[in-house]
């Protein structure tokens, strides 16, 4: 069993998890605003010790956990940032959507290439290491939104 699989939750609009409509307020039928997405890992993360090169797969799956949490902190600051730039709660809503849709396809598509390893040890360390990749390229994306609404806005 790979030990990252399915080890995350995005929290959107009020902490109700990947695919969530929005609140509506118990005292006025209204919807609540939308909260900023935000990523948090289930995992424990493996340490990550060993010299690049040298290291056995546990040591090489830690570093990638690792390299997964910095990451994920980057995009959780990066997505409040965007959110409070968007004009509107409709706009906030596709970026809750988009985040979902962004984290769906990094856990499916990680978990595919992972699937040439499957019931070897190199499967968590793929699948680690393709969440780290994917979530570089995330940074990427959210810090070019944020510049563009940034010089737009």
């Amino acid at each position: 069993m790979i030990r990252i699989a399915a080890t995350a939750t995005l929290i959107a609009a009020g902490g109700c998890g990947i695919a969530c409509a929005p609140a509506l307020s118990a005292s006025h039928g209204r919807k609540t605003a939308p909260s900023p997405p935000v990523i948090r890992e289930s995992f424990t993360p493996l340490p990550c010790s060993g010299r690049p090169g040298y290291r056995n797969t546990l040591q090489e799956e830690g570093c990638a956990e690792q390299r997964i949490l910095a990451t994920d902190s980057q995009i959780n600051a990066l997505s409040r940032s965007v959110f409070s730039l968007l004009a509107d709660n409709a706009a906030r809503r596709r970026l809750i959507a988009a985040q979902a849709a962004w984290f769906a396809y990094r856990r499916a598509d990680c978990m595919s290439r992972s699937d040439l390893f499957e019931g070897g040890t190199l499967a968590s360390v793929v699948d680690a290491q393709c969440s780290a990749e994917r979530n570089d390229e995330r940074v990427r994306q959210l810090r070019a939104f944020r510049s563009d609404l940034a010089r737009n806005g």
